[in-house]
């Protein structure tokens, strides 16, 4: 019996992936530094640090923090713009916080989480555990397996939700299902592909293939 759904962020959630893009484009181009938004796109899932080795190559720590900074500064500055969160994402939460655990993994910082995600939301998730909180962020199942142990459910009581093939990747190596999202930049046939164990093109699918 399934007691537990545990959440992706970005690109589930919230839709942001194309204003993270934007943003470390203008980073660049303000600090002199070739990126192109198909390196940015192939990368994007991943944590930080392996962003700043495949963004910008061998940089010093100094670049690297003036680089981020310039980032950071812009992608608030375009969030703030809009509401990024899926039109879908209050109603189903709602729904699903009645029936299971609810909890959220993500490659991302909290930094960035409490600077976008509403604070009326964020009351949904259980738990909530980030790239910069643990040692082995996604891939590895470090993540997932500690959420697990968190939420006092087992790998067979639980699902993870999310956009891209590392989710996949983080799921299968954990032993827990996973639903493939496809409001992200991989496409059904690619979380297909992957190894998705479901996948739904969007939260409002999820929600009937659960109850289902």
């Amino acid at each position: 019996m399934r007691k537990a759904v545990i959440f992706d962020y970005n690109g589930v959630l919230v839709d942001d992936l194309k204003v993270h893009e934007e943003a470390y484009l203008f980073a660049a181009k303000a600090h002199n530094r070739p990126l192109s938004s198909e390196t940015i796109s192939r990368y994007i899932s991943y944590t930080i640090e392996i962003k700043r080795k495949h963004y910008f190559g061998d940089i010093s720590d100094e670049q690297w923090g003036d680089l981020l900074r310039t980032k950071t500064e812009r992608y608030f500055e375009l969030a703030a713009k809009k509401n990024l969160v899926f039109p879908d994402v209050e109603a189903v939460l709602t729904v699903l916080y009645r029936k299971y655990l609810l909890a959220l993994i993500s490659n991302t910082t909290r930094e960035n989480f409490n600077g976008v995600f509403p604070v009326n939301f964020r009351g949904f998730f259980r738990e909530t555990l980030f790239a910069d909180e643990v040692e082995k962020p996604k891939p590895s199942p470090e993540p997932l397996l500690k959420m697990v142990r968190r939420l006092g459910v087992t790998q067979k009581e639980c699902c993870y939700v999310g956009d891209s093939l590392l989710d996949i990747q983080m799921s299968k190596s954990a032993g827990v299902t996973v639903y493939g999202v496809a409001t992200g930049h991989n496409s059904i046939d690619e979380l297909h592909t992957a190894g998705a164990d479901h996948v739904v093109s969007s939260l409002s699918e999820l929600e009937k293939k659960l109850e289902s």
